[in-house]
């Protein structure tokens, strides 16, 4: 039930939308507009899929939440796979930059021209991203995973978060919610592998300040 919950409060209540429909009337279209749009939608992810669910472990199911993955886990097989992801990435990203459908998606709604406008607006884009992030893969590769995955299997544990972020990316660009589709599959493995979310979170996060720079 509080997977489903979360999932609506996030849909409505938590998106970017929801700030400009509450918040931003009166206030000029540009980077500032962008950049207050998105720290919502951020610090919402962590709040819903990160903080909630914490609570809910510790005071409900009476649990740890090293048990769902907040943890280094099997850290030698996640810092080979993760070095061989930051190689390959940086090509794939580059390339899906490229598609005009991806680019102007990027382009138009993030604030990619002030984050990169100097490294330390590249930083600090990094730093209110990053809560996003971390919400994101506790809530599906973690919260979600572990606790089906214990129940119904690792097979279960990892297509049902891949399948539910897969719909979460209807509305972008095409490419990129086939990426959710395949990208989730390797990292609900690698999460279920290490038995940590910190390496699809080093992964997803990489992914995204990749995103980042190459749509500029």
């Amino acid at each position: 039930m509080s997977i489903g919950v979360l999932l609506v409060l996030k849909i409505y209540q938590g998106d970017r939308m929801y700030w400009v429909e509450h918040f931003a009337e009166g206030l000029p279209l540009n980077d500032d507009y962008k950049w207050s749009m998105w720290l919502y939608h951020h610090f919402s992810t962590f709040i819903l899929f990160a903080v909630i669910p914490s609570l809910i472990i510790i005071f409900v199911l009476k649990e740890k939440v090293g048990e769902y993955g907040l943890k280094l886990g099997d850290w030698k097989f996640g810092l080979w796979a993760t070095a061989i992801s930051f190689i390959i990435m940086p090509y794939l990203v580059y390339r899906s930059s490229l598609n005009p459908e991806h680019f102007e998606f990027y382009h138009e709604n993030f604030p990619v021209a002030l984050a990169n406008s100097s490294l330390t607006m590249f930083a600090l884009w990094g730093l209110s991203y990053l809560p996003h992030y971390i919400g994101w893969e506790f809530f599906f590769r973690g919260y979600m995973l572990q606790g089906f995955g214990r129940k119904y299997g690792w097979i279960a544990g990892i297509m049902i978060p891949t399948i539910l972020t897969t719909l979460m990316h209807i509305g972008k660009p095409q490419g990129e919610t086939w990426g959710a589709l395949f990208g989730g599959v390797y990292m609900g493995y690698l999460a279920y592998r290490t038995r940590s979310i910190i390496w699809p979170l080093l992964f997803h996060f990489y992914l995204g300040m990749l995103n980042t720079f190459f749509c500029r």
